[in-house]
């Protein structure tokens, strides 16, 4: 379901990027304060978290002009090439560099570094769980933030829409099984009879029809245009009676609905393109025919009548599409259909409309991925929460610059979020599915993970993810797919590649495997982020959590740091420790 946020002007003021996004909610290194962190020697020894540590002074030893001298001890290595980390102990002056080293043990375990050639530059280290469970985080300095957090924190970011998206999520999940009849063993023709009851009604431009809200009101409305797509499937424009007049949804609106969606190349091709048909032959009894071609009914209600655009601006509920039944589902509209709120269309001017061509092209992700991973293969393996909104914002990012090119979902909107809501919402667990919440934004970061491994991966590995069903765990189905598209990688190296990127707010162009680069093809377009942009958005946590959390992050910087740099660092269990200098 799409609680969307009204797009920033790129590359406008980055600043207003919080606020916006609370009042319009859908479906780094350089930018924080504090003393610079300049140090000079190495050791192994245990000292109190951020204390500058000195080598222990040692007894004179006489060396033979051929005897090399040692290198401090620093265990992370290297993790680019041709970048500016030239091996474990130097760094190249200049550019980005990448360490990393992993604690694949129980416990958590002291990793000392020591890195020389810094001229002044920032170094962040990233904390990255890569497990499913949480894992407690040892205690570090910080470095404060100068970034203001009042956006963040003076804003309440639920109005009551989160309840709602998440009932519907639910029901498109799984609660729709109870309904769906008996699932057959092969595709066959439902309990409709010959053909649906929309096909058999015959409507045409001008016909009334009511049509269910999901909070069960009944809407009057009428059919305003009528379409073919390039593969036959007939579209319907359905408006509230109310709403139907010039001074609101006009027909000019219908038409840049129209525009955006049917012809040749736009959503419902793109749709088709990456993920297969958003409706078809099935196996259970009382779900809308998949036998024969269906109708897909675009139906513009105005939602809450509060005067006011965004907010939830669509969804796809699931259970529209089983039949209707007088006992156990009274409200179903038995259609394959998206639904859009109409005041966001006439009151949010050009945002409105780019705003819910994304989410036709999000809502329509969510209606594909239920016929093709619930319906078809069966309802275990519908995607978990997290990845189901994923990879409907993964279809924003490749839809967005054929809607508009000035225009991006996760450059504009989740990315800024991601590193800007409240302390930002790098340690936030990514299986849990928490969106606009007191400290974690789940739709920034499921989204801007998302956009990573578009721009890392590809058009080919989205496509294998969509339908994947080699497992029905979610975690391993993106494994799966990451190592279909690249045998050597795998969902630890990406996670631990996305979280040194956001965390440092790693410069543009960045080594090769971080860092979100542009990307064309299959007929799509990613443009580039450059995650330094965002650096007035940059928040940093002002205290060191008790633990890290599943598949999150935890970034730390040291700023301005000349000379060598040199820290114990204390990695938690089963996580990996990134360091970037730049």
């Amino acid at each position: 379901m799409q609680r969307t946020q009204r797009p920033l002007s790129f590359p406008g003021s980055l600043a207003l990027a919080l606020l916006t996004s609370a009042v319009l909610a859908a479906c780094g290194g350089g930018g924080d304060g504090g003393e610079a962190a300049t140090q000079t020697s190495a050791t192994t020894a245990t000292t109190a978290p951020g204390t500058p540590v000195t080598a222990t002074p040692a007894e004179p030893v006489t060396a033979t002009p051929t005897e090399p001298v040692a290198k401090p001890v620093s265990v992370v290595t290297p993790a680019c090439s041709g970048c500016a980390a030239v091996d474990a102990n130097t760094y190249a002056g200049s550019g980005v560099g990448v360490w990393q080293n992993p604690n694949a043990t129980a416990a958590a375990v002291d990793m000392p570094i020591s890195i020389a050639g810094l001229t002044g530059q920032d170094v962040t280290l990233v904390f990255t769980n890569q497990t499913g469970v949480p894992q407690t985080m040892p205690t570090i300095a910080l470095t404060s933030s100068y970034m203001p957090t009042i956006a963040a924190s003076a804003i309440q970011w639920d109005n009551g829409v989160n309840a709602t998206k998440r009932r519907i999520a639910d029901f498109n999940r799984d609660g729709w099984v109870a309904l769906a009849g008996p699932r057959g063993t092969a595709p066959n023709r439902s309990s409709f009879g010959a053909s649906s009851p929309l096909r058999a009604a015959g409507y045409v431009v001008g016909s009334p029809r009511n049509f269910y809200h999901e909070d069960n009101s009944s809407r009057s409305t009428t059919l305003v245009r009528t379409d073919t797509t390039s593969d036959g499937t007939v579209v319907n424009f359905w408006v509230e009676d109310s709403e139907n007049d010039v001074a609101k949804v006009s027909p000019t609106i219908v038409n840049q609905l129209y525009a955006g969606f049917v012809p040749g190349g736009k959503i419902y091709d793109m749709l088709k393109q990456t993920g297969g048909p958003v409706w078809g032959p099935h196996a259970y009894g009382d779900l809308v025919d998949g036998s024969v071609p269906q109708p897909i009914d675009i139906v513009i209600l105005n939602f809450d009548n509060n005067a006011t655009p965004f907010g939830m601006v669509g969804y796809f509920f699931a259970r529209n599409a089983i039949k209707m039944d007088p006992s156990t589902n009274p409200y179903s509209n038995e259609s394959v259909s998206l639904y859009l709120d109409s005041e966001t269309l006439y009151r949010g001017g050009a945002d409105g409309m780019q705003s819910m061509l994304l989410t036709m092209a999000h809502e329509g992700m969510h209606m594909q991925n239920f016929y093709r991973r619930a319906v078809v293969k069966g309802p275990l393996y519908a995607f978990d929460t997290w990845l189901e909104e994923a990879s409907a914002m993964m279809m924003e990012d490749f839809a967005s610059q054929s809607i508009d090119p000035t225009y991006n979902a996760i450059r504009d909107v989740r990315f800024p979020n991601y590193v800007g809501y409240k302390a930002g919402s790098y340690n936030c667990s990514l299986l849990t599915w928490d969106a606009f919440g007191p400290s974690c934004d789940s739709y920034s970061v499921s989204g801007s993970l998302g956009g990573f491994l578009d721009r890392q991966l590809g058009l080919g590995f989205y496509k294998h993810l969509l339908s994947n069903v080699s497992s029905t765990d979610s975690v391993a189905v993106l494994d799966a797919s990451i190592r279909a598209t690249v045998p050597t990688s795998s969902l630890g190296e990406q996670l631990r590649r996305f979280a040194a990127t956001s965390g440092a707010l790693m410069k543009s162009p960045s080594p090769t495997g971080f860092g979100f680069p542009a990307r064309a093809e299959g007929g799509f377009t990613l443009p580039v982020i450059d995650p330094q942009l965002y650096l007035p958005l940059r928040t940093l946590t002002q205290s060191v959590p008790a633990t890290l959390q599943p598949y999150a992050s935890l970034p730390v910087v040291r700023k301005a740091v000349s000379g060598t740099y040199s820290e114990t660092v204390k990695v938690p269990a089963q996580s990996t420790l990134s360091v970037v200098i730049q």
